[in-house]
């Protein structure tokens, strides 16, 4: 109990709010920012209990008093265990919560993605929403694409695929309409930055004519690429070209509700370093892909990005970007961009490709 206690006063005391927002907040931030109240309440909290825990240290029952007092605190951490496995697994691994299951299956190739050939009509931001997939778990409008037409091509995860919103309602779409092009998009819940990458590989290979590609970034996807895993990219195989890594299943320490919640919650100096060098290289791929087929790539970065991240990833190796802030009321209850949020997105993106485009 000391030594926890001590534990406990000392995170409080070294922990500040830069501390949290370099450690916790940035590597999970989509388009939500976390409160700096969070951060103020977590070391009071931590400070309090540490306290507590130190004057509680004299007066400690002894013999078998003791004894049971150490069992009820074993069987108290083993009852916390089976509660953290329970709530946490869904956090860590988002294919196991319902509208993931429902929208999502695991593909060799690509790893969990829009189920192929999907035709639902789902309860969504509190509105029925339509929810179409071709046979390539490709969300369309109904209709599906044709390979001979001009096309944006629009890689990455929900926010791409337009989670919660119908299809006309989606930045892809709107893009699409207003240049004239055929919106071929190839986002799916949850994706990381390195299967984006493989979707585009194999998506630009059959469109005779792409006239630009769109990504996507948010400091998110650091965290998002070691869910589950130790970070493995797409791998060569002689079979397929490329095939997505299986999950490295976890293992002693590694399975218990505790380690998966620390896990899920702190993210060292190292990781994020790791996580950077790995998206930096995932978006300079997809720009080469692009730029091999001779058509542009942007990127969209959501607002609250460090100046530092977008440096790193995009202005150091030349990369195309542009930075949306949706305000708080343009997002849905879930935190991705509502209708209003994705004519924002669309409006800055369109500006951006006319100019490419034009100078092409």
């Amino acid at each position: 109990m000391a030594v926890s206690g001590l534990s406990l006063l000392l995170f409080a005391l070294r922990c500040d709010g830069r501390w949290f927002e370099a450690h916790v907040f940035l590597p999970q931030q989509f388009f939500l920012v976390a409160s700096p109240a969070i951060a103020t309440f977590v070391r009071l909290a931590a400070g309090l209990s540490g306290a507590l825990l130190l004057l509680l240290v004299p007066f400690l029952p002894r013999g078998a008093a003791g004894w049971r007092v150490s069992a009820a605190v074993l069987l108290s951490l083993l009852a916390a265990e089976g509660l953290l496995r329970w709530r946490v697994r869904p956090l860590v691994r988002q294919e196991l919560t319902p509208m993931m299951r429902t929208l999502t299956d695991w593909s060799p190739r690509y790893g969990q993605s829009f189920r192929p050939g999907m035709d639902l009509l789902l309860p969504l931001s509190g509105r029925q929403v339509r929810i179409q997939t071709d046979g390539e778990g490709r969300r369309i409008p109904g209709s599906p694409i044709d390979p001979s037409l001009p096309s944006l091509v629009f890689t990455g995860e929900s926010t791409v695929a337009g989670i919660g919103l119908r299809w006309e309602e989606t930045f892809p779409a709107l893009l699409g309409s207003r240049l004239g092009l055929q919106a071929v998009n190839l986002g799916s819940p949850a994706y990381r930055a390195d299967q984006s990458w493989l979707r585009l590989h194999d998506g630009l290979r059959d469109l005779p004519h792409p006239r630009a590609v769109i990504g996507i970034f948010m400091p998110g996807l650091i965290a998002r690429s070691f869910w589950g895993q130790l970070h493995p990219p797409p791998r060569p195989s002689p079979a397929v070209g490329f095939e997505q890594t299986l999950r490295v299943p976890p293992s002693g320490l590694q399975a218990t509700g505790f380690y998966l919640l620390w896990r899920h919650l702190y993210w060292s100096d190292a990781a994020v370093t790791e996580g950077m060098r790995s998206l930096g290289e995932s978006y300079r791929d997809m720009a080469a892909l692009a730029q091999a087929r001779g058509v542009p790539c942007v990127f969209l970065v959501t607002g609250h990005t460090p100046p530092w991240m977008a440096r790193e990833l995009f202005e150091k190796q030349g990369l195309d970007f542009v930075v949306v802030e949706v305000p708080a009321e343009e997002l849905l209850a879930d935190g991705h961009p509502g209708a209003r949020g994705n004519q924002r997105i669309a409006d800055a993106l369109e500006a951006r490709l006319r100019t490419r485009l034009a100078n092409r």
